[in-house]
């Protein structure tokens, strides 16, 4: 039985998605594509690494969903997820949308067959364009969440340190045979297994083995070959934006970033954080989702309206509240009454039970 829930990873999730925030509205929005007319130049070597938020968020997931699905079954997996996830993704989703299509420019204005396969989540699986680019890493979190969710379907859990170590693998496999020299078949892998971005969710993975069962040397290792693979690679998107930005990224503050992730998250898991476990925290972790989902397309537009009327820094300062505001509102009035609402008559559904009892019964003979 495990300890009281983590806090300090709802903090962590917050900030997480609040640095991401800064990259956009502080430098990607005018350093690229031109979708903000303001520039903040006295913070943009702060805020041009604010696309890292991500990177956590997939340490962050490897761990939490981890210790879900240890203790659960598919379909109370898939019930978790799917209550957890859609109802404030399906409410940003469209509010994005109507704003993009009432404010937005020609070129941002998404179609209705856009909206209607953005709102399956499973869009990026087929090339349709995304209604708000940070849905991105959502499919990334799909492909994780589907790896366990066969896992669970096989009863293969106790399998779940290998199939790790596999995707690691397919990791390091990759930085030795590129996606562009390899047959199909491997590149179908590739695109199933994320392998820029899966030594995170290892990591994770095994960080929350250390938290469940105490230090362990081969756990460390592990660890450390996730957080290896994980800088290769982030320095393979430095070279990328080095190039799409025509700015310099600092390796060494990529590194440094990277570092203290991995640092937190070893000392999450020893309990070595315990003085910043506070439960006041969790309001905070609380507006993550919806604050991450709604801030970039939406925040642009307010931006560019209001940029001729108001101080920048009073803009900048309004548009972030406005976004906190509003995440706090979809979070109480949306995704917590509805995502329990979903989970009650999921776990209820006669087909559901029926399709639960069957695997039951398929794996016990």
């Amino acid at each position: 039985m495990l300890r009281k829930r983590l806090y300090h990873i709802d903090l962590l999730r917050f900030l997480a998605a609040l640095y991401v925030l800064f990259f956009h509205y502080c430098f990607r929005g005018y350093s690229k594509d031109n979708l903000t007319t303001l520039q903040f130049a006295s913070i943009e070597e702060f805020s041009k690494y604010g696309y890292l938020g991500v990177d956590l968020f997939f340490i962050i997931s490897g761990f939490v969903i981890l210790m879900s699905a240890l203790n659960s079954d598919i379909t109370r997996f898939m019930i978790s997820r799917f209550s957890r996830l859609y109802p404030a993704y399906w409410v940003c989703v469209l509010l994005t949308a109507t704003v993009l299509l009432i404010w937005g420019v020609p070129a941002q204005k998404p179609s209705v067959s856009q909206i209607a396969f953005n709102m399956t989540m499973f869009h990026g699986f087929f090339g349709i364009p995304h209604v708000d680019g940070v849905y991105w890493s959502l499919i990334i979190e799909l492909k994780f969440y589907i790896i366990i969710g066969l896992i669970l379907l096989f009863r293969a859990i106790k399998y779940i340190k290998l199939f790790a170590l596999l995707l690691l693998g397919i990791a390091i496999m990759q930085l030795i045979f590129p996606f562009k020299d390899v047959s199909f078949p491997i590149r179908l892998l590739y695109f199933i297994t994320f392998p820029k971005w899966s030594s995170y969710f290892v990591a994770g993975m095994f960080f929350f083995l250390l938290y469940k069962e105490g230090f362990k040397w081969k756990y460390l290792l592990v660890i450390t070959m996730c957080y290896l693979t994980s800088l290769v690679y982030a320095f393979e998107k430095v070279d990328y934006l080095i190039a799409a930005y025509g700015q310099e990224f600092s390796y060494v503050t990529v590194a440094l970033f990277i570092s203290s992730f991995y640092a937190l998250f070893y000392l999450i898991s020893l309990e070595k954080l315990k003085v910043i476990n506070k439960k006041y925290f969790l309001t905070l972790g609380a507006l993550t989702y919806p604050l991450y989902l709604i801030h970039q397309n939406i925040g642009y537009i307010i931006i560019n309206n209001l940029a001729s009327y108001l101080n920048k820094w009073v803009l900048l300062a309004l548009s972030i509240t406005l976004m906190l505001l509003l995440s706090h509102f979809i979070h109480k009035i949306i995704e917590k009454p509805l995502g329990t609402y979903f989970r009650f008559k999921l776990s209820e559904n006669k087909i559901i039970l029926r399709i639960q009892s069957k695997i039951n019964t398929n794996y016990t003979i």
